[in-house]
């Protein structure tokens, strides 16, 4: 959604934002950085060979012109109206912009042939998890198992709504109506989540289900029908833009700071910020004091479970994390970019991003007096545990830094596209807790870089592109706790502690919207962690008629540990794999549908130990890794 473009002046609003007068010119209407992915189905996200651009959208972009009076000149010799009525009169009040997709998943062997580990022969007691979870026909104790397949489907209905009060103000919503619902798993059969083989009296069994119920949190799924993820407000004066609320955040590339507007997307990068933006000699500033973590609240006690009205109240001060944010960037729309590489000129974007996070104290899951977690299994804290003194356990002194500078660049010229981004994060952690295993020595250094150099070229009227992309995070030895029961491959799956005498966290994670490939990063480790990659690409786009499209594009990646020993093969080697997709596009009609294929050719780093000399990763049967397959299907249609 662009911004809409002001008109005139607010006297009135520049009066009440005086504060803004730091900033030096006109309003600043681009989010930080180029939009995250936009890739359609088929395609890397995170790639940066897009399709070619088209034109002929549809949308109305900003206000809508009133028609003319029929008498003109009485109209021009009335009375000026007030600002607010005039405007709201230029303006269309309600936009409407967001997409409905619906996705097919078909997952062979992404366990990559491994199963559960025991600790002995004929024991009960799990010691280790495959990489992947895999069908529950196969069982925990099971080595040697001929299913090998998952499948399912699932959609998603996003609503992006912009209220515009005036030209000048206006307030924008994410809104995602069954989210990432998978189809089918909320039949009128089931009574609840933790009820499942309990029949409903509708259907007393799966085979008489005629219905799917609408989803809702603590019945029959984990989230609710609609979710609520973003709302915030703009305000356009003659200094600057004020936007507070939460809101996305996107920087460069998106390979760590990701809003997620893929049409592929799961998440995204929000953040709770007060932020001022203002063009100055051509680039766009912007500061902003954000909401980190703000640890204890009502909400996670019984006040907040038995009062649903929902009063905000902060229980403390001290666990909160202050986040500060300053950025600048020069930055083109991508038709502006293209345009002006197109004609032989040297197209030039960058910026520069620094956020400074500090954590005095933090929300511990340590015992309380009466030997129960204050956040676990449900039990909420009550009042006469926030006022026992021995609970001040609760929020122990962490002392905690991070500096988070991130710097983005890329040029054009003629049909070739250069683009990089890098991203440090620096800090300490004088009190790391349960984050590390060394019992006399708690503080923890925070050294993380993570980088990708991307470029394509394109040839034959912008309908065939070729790419090269290569990208990496460092790791550490405790990327991964693979003796944790609970713990696969992927990151978002498993905690992490480091062993005794580490005293540095390295491992840097890209977001998990930063669409790589399809298999190894995406699903089995959740993102690039511990890596380094190196991507060729080709695509071809062929146009059908107008405004109608069919894309086929092909990838090869070859992945590398930082780290080797934070790997379960403790090898180098993580793997080779293959990505093709064929879409079809009508952007005219907002249709797109899509299919990719992709197979996994694991390497030595994937591979278990095979004996348990490795303190961290247990020997399993089999020892090796086998490949693995992805089909992917893709429908949706974007308004």
């Amino acid at each position: 959604m662009k911004s809409v473009k002001p008109v005139r002046k607010l006297g009135v609003v520049v009066a009440s934002l005086s504060f803004l007068g730091l900033f030096a010119a006109g309003p600043a209407f681009a989010q930080m950085g180029s939009p995250g992915g936009g890739m359609m189905p088929g395609m890397s996200p995170g790639g940066g060979m897009r399709p070619p651009t088209q034109g002929g959208d549809d949308h109305t972009e900003g206000p809508a012109e009133a028609a003319p009076d029929q008498d003109k000149d009485d109209e021009e010799n009335k009375p000026l109206a007030p600002l607010s009525e005039a405007a709201r009169r230029r303006t269309q009040v309600l936009e409407l912009d967001g997409y409905f997709r619906m996705r097919t998943d078909w997952l062979r062997n992404l366990h990559l042939g491994q199963g559960y580990v025991v600790d002995a022969p004929g024991s009960t007691n799990v010691v280790g998890t495959p990489p992947f979870p895999r069908t529950i026909d196969c069982g925990v104790f099971s080595v040697d198992c001929d299913k090998k397949n998952l499948g399912s489907g699932n959609m998603r209905l996003r609503l992006e709504p912009t209220i515009n009060i005036s030209d000048q103000v206006r307030v924008l919503a994410q809104i995602d109506v069954l989210d990432n619902l998978i189809a089918g798993s909320t039949p009128d059969s089931l009574v609840r989540t933790d009820r499942v083989t309990t029949g409903s009296g509708v259907s007393p069994s799966s085979i008489f289900s005629n219905s799917q119920d609408p989803p809702e949190l603590g019945q029959n799924s984990s989230v609710s029908s609609m979710r609520a993820k973003r709302a915030w407000g703009e305000v356009d004066t003659e200094f600057g833009t004020l936007k507070f609320g939460r809101m996305p955040w996107h920087f460069g590339r998106g390979m760590m700071f990701n809003a997620g507007r893929c049409l592929d997307c799961d998440g995204g990068t929000n953040v709770d910020r007060l932020m001022v933006m203002s063009k100055l000699w051509g680039h766009d500033v912007a500061a902003s004091w954000d909401y980190g973590a703000q640890g204890f609240t009502a909400n996670t006690t019984t006040l907040g479970i038995n009062d649903r009205s929902n009063i905000p109240l902060d229980l403390s001060q001290r666990d909160d994390t202050l986040q500060l944010m300053a950025s600048i960037t020069k930055m083109q729309s991508d038709e502006q970019f293209r345009s002006e590489a197109s004609r032989g000129e040297v197209s030039v974007n960058y910026g520069a991003q620094f956020v400074y996070r500090s954590n005095n104290r933090a929300v511990t899951n340590n015992p309380n007096t009466d030997g129960v977690k204050p956040t676990a299994n449900n039990s909420a804290l009550t009042p006469q545990q926030l006022a026992n003194p021995a609970d001040t356990t609760f929020t122990p002194p962490v002392n905690a830094l991070a500096l988070i500078p991130s710097v983005w660049f890329k040029l054009g010229w003629k049909a070739l596209t250069i683009e990089f981004e890098s991203n440090a994060v620096l800090g300490k952690i004088d009190n790391a807790g349960d984050l590390t295993a060394d019992p006399s020595n708690k503080k923890l250094d925070i050294r993380q870089l993570g980088w990708v150099l991307a470029s394509d070229l394109s040839l034959f009227k912008n309908s065939f592109f070729i790419g090269l992309e290569t990208g990496g995070a460092t790791g550490d030895k405790s990327s991964f706790n693979g003796k944790d029961p609970n713990s696969y491959l992927n990151y978002r799956w498993q905690s992490e502690q480091q062993q005794a005498g580490d005293h540095s966290i390295s491992n840097f994670h890209f977001s998990p919207e930063y669409h790589v490939d399809q298999i190894l990063f995406r699903r089995i480790l959740g993102t690039v962690t511990n890596a380094i990659y190196i991507k060729p690409q080709l695509a071809y786009w062929l146009t059908l008629a107008e405004q109608k499209q069919l894309g086929l594009n092909g990838a090869v990646i070859y992945s590398a540990a930082s780290v080797s020993a934070g790997t379960p093969g403790d090898a180098r080697n993580l793997g080779l794999e293959t990505n093709v997709g064929l879409t079809y596009r009508n952007p005219a009609d907002g249709f797109y549908a899509g299919i990719t294929w992709a197979v996994l050719f694991p390497m030595a780093g994937l591979e278990r130990p095979s004996s348990d000399a490795n303190p961290r990763w247990p020997a399993g049967n089999p020892t090796g890794a086998s490949s693995a397959q992805v089909l992917r299907g893709f429908v949706g249609i974007q308004f």
